[in-house]
C-alpha cells in the first residue's frame, strides 16, 4: 500500500485601478513567493498594494506568500502638475494653479491701459500670440506674459513765421 499527496496549488488573482496594469497573477504552489508588478500608465503614479500576504503594499515590484488563495489589487493616482505664471511689467495673468495630467488649463492675460498683450514665453503654451489660450499640462510648467507700452506719434506743424520742436515717438502717459 502506498500513499500519494501533491502540492497544494492556490489561485493569485490581481487587479489594477484605474491608471495601470498588473503582472504575476495565475496559479502557484503551497508556500511559493509569487512575483507581482504593477506598472502606471503615462501620467499616473503607483499608490500601493491592498490584500493579504503581500510582503511590501508600497512598491510596484514585490511579492506574495501563497499560502491559500489570494486577491490583491494596486491603485494608482493622476498626476497633477503645477502652472506657473508671471507677468512682465504692463498687464496681469490668470489661470495658474495645480491640474491634472493630460489637461489644458485655461490662460488669460490681460494689458495695463497704455499696454498692449506681446506674448507667451514657455513649455506647453497653444498659442503663443493669443491673450487667451491653453497650456498642455503633461509636467510642471512655467509661462510668462510679455507687455509692451503702446506708443503714440506726435506730429507737429508750424504757421508761417516760426518753428516748432519736440515731435516724434511717445509711450503712453509720458509727457512730451
Amino acid at each position: 500500500v502506498s500513499a500519494s499527496f501533491s502540492l497544494n496549488n492556490y489561485t493569485l488573482s490581481l487587479s489594477a485601478g484605474t491608471g495601470g496594469t498588473v503582472s504575476g497573477g495565475g496559479t502557484h504552489g503551497h508556500g511559493t513567493i509569487a512575483n507581482i508588478t504593477a506598472t502606471p500608465s503615462t501620467g499616473y503614479s503607483f499608490n500601493g498594494w491592498s490584500g493579504e500576504g503581500v510582503t511590501d503594499t508600497s512598491v510596484a515590484s514585490t511579492t506574495v506568500s501563497m499560502t491559500s488563495d489570494r486577491s490583491v489589487s494596486a491603485s494608482f493616482s493622476l498626476n497633477n502638475y503645477t502652472l506657473s505664471l508671471s507677468a512682465g511689467t504692463g498687464g496681469t495673468v490668470s489661470g495658474g494653479g495645480t491640474y491634472g495630467h493630460g489637461t489644458n488649463a485655461n490662460i488669460t492675460a490681460t494689458p495695463s491701459t497704455g499696454y498692449s498683450f506681446s506674448g507667451w514665453s514657455g513649455e506647453g503654451v497653444t498659442d503663443t500670440s493669443a491673450a487667451s489660450t491653453t497650456v498642455s499640462m503633461t509636467s510642471d510648467r512655467s509661462v510668462s506674459a510679455s507687455f509692451s507700452l503702446i506708443n503714440y506719434t506726435l506730429s507737429l506743424n508750424a504757421g508761417t513765421g516760426g518753428t516748432v520742436s519736440g515731435g516724434g515717438t511717445y509711450g503712453h502717459g509720458t509727457n512730451a
